[in-house]
C-alpha cells in the first residue's frame, strides 16, 4: 500500500504547469489603416515598431488583408543589397594581388 502512494505522488510531481498565454491584442481601425497605407512601401520591421507590434503580427495581418510590397520597393531592396557585395569582391581582388607580389619578391 505504501508503495502505491509513493508512485501516485511521483506521478503528480511530473505533471508540468503550462505557461499562461498573453491576451491577444486586437487591431484597431487606425492601426489597420496605417498598415494598409504604409505596408507596400515601408520596411516591415520599421512598421512593426511604429505600430508597437511584433514582426510576425504585421506580416500575418498583411497576408490576411492581401497586402504586398510594390515592385519598386522590392527592386530598391535588391539594389541596396547588391551594392555592398560588389565592394567586397573588389577588396578581395586587391588582397590577392598583394599576396601575389609578395610571393614574387621572395
Amino acid at each position: 500500500m505504501a508503495a502505491k502512494k509513493k508512485a501516485k505522488k511521483k506521478a503528480k510531481k511530473t505533471v508540468k504547469k503550462t505557461a499562461r498565454k498573453k491576451a491577444v491584442k486586437l487591431w484597431t481601425k487606425a492601426e489597420l489603416n496605417t498598415l494598409k497605407k504604409e505596408y507596400s512601401t515601408t520596411d516591415t520591421q520599421k512598421l512593426a515598431k511604429k505600430l508597437k507590434r511584433t514582426l510576425e503580427a504585421v506580416r500575418f495581418q498583411a497576408k490576411k488583408h492581401g497586402l504586398k510590397k510594390t515592385k519598386s520597393y522590392m527592386q530598391s531592396l535588391y539594389k541596396a543589397a547588391s551594392k555592398p557585395a560588389a565592394k567586397k569582391k573588389a577588396t578581395k581582388k586587391k588582397t590577392t594581388k598583394k599576396k601575389a607580389t609578395k610571393k614574387r619578391r621572395r
